[in-house]
């Protein structure tokens, strides 16, 4: 048996269709929609104004690829930074709507792997993405914009703390050093301070 499952907005159009004629229910007036009816026209062209990639999809593109990871931790200000490496493989997917981002390596000894995807929310003029990995069952929610020269990122996430249970915000700035090479700094909140965790260079696979 196979469900059929509508993203939301796809939802939230067939709800609006149902709502502006059942069926075999005439409209009055013909063709024109019922009083208090929404214009499926208007409906349907913001539909595909928000579904549609544009610009800010295609800045993220010098961040598509094949790249080597090296992994700086800063677990103690006080101690030197815990070292480790991986690989990513960022890939288009949907049409251009997202990189997923695909990451496998080693933290603190231990295999360790991740998914992310990234992408623009043309509805809502940010920039969007979701992390989840192999050292914890939630999912990072960010959100964030561009430099005006489209060289660096910053964005805002939450995550659940294991220790309360509660969200805790954090910052990533993604900086575009060259072609071949970018810098992730992740920060997070210590004391009601924010404060460098990793950071991570990518440098492009030849």
């Amino acid at each position: 048996m196979k469900l059929l499952v509508l993203s939301t907005p796809l939802l939230a159009l067939a709800l609006v269709a149902f709502a502006v004629q059942k069926p075999g229910e005439q409209k009055p007036g013909g063709d024109k929609p019922a009083a208090g009816a929404p214009d499926m026209a208007a409906v349907m062209a913001a539909m595909e104004r928000a579904g549609a990639p544009g610009a800010e999809h295609k800045a993220l593109e010098p961040f598509a690829g094949s790249w080597d990871a090296k992994v700086s931790m800063f677990m103690d200000p006080a101690a030197p930074a815990m070292e480790s490496s991986g690989s990513m493989v960022s890939t288009w997917i949907l049409g251009g709507r997202f990189l997923e981002q695909k990451y496998s390596g080693d933290m603190m000894g231990m295999k360790f792997e991740g998914i992310g995807t990234w992408g623009y929310d043309v509805a809502a003029k940010k920039y969007v993405g979701t992390w989840i990995d192999s050292m914890t069952t939630g999912i990072m929610r960010q959100t964030g914009s561009a430099s005006k020269d489209g060289k660096s990122f910053t964005m805002s996430s939450l995550h659940t703390d294991p220790m309360t249970g509660k969200d805790t915000a954090g910052e990533e700035t993604v900086t575009l050093d060259n072609p071949n090479q970018h810098t992730l700094v992740m920060s997070e909140m210590r004391d009601g301070k924010m404060v460098k965790a990793m950071q991570i260079v990518y440098t492009r696979k030849k």
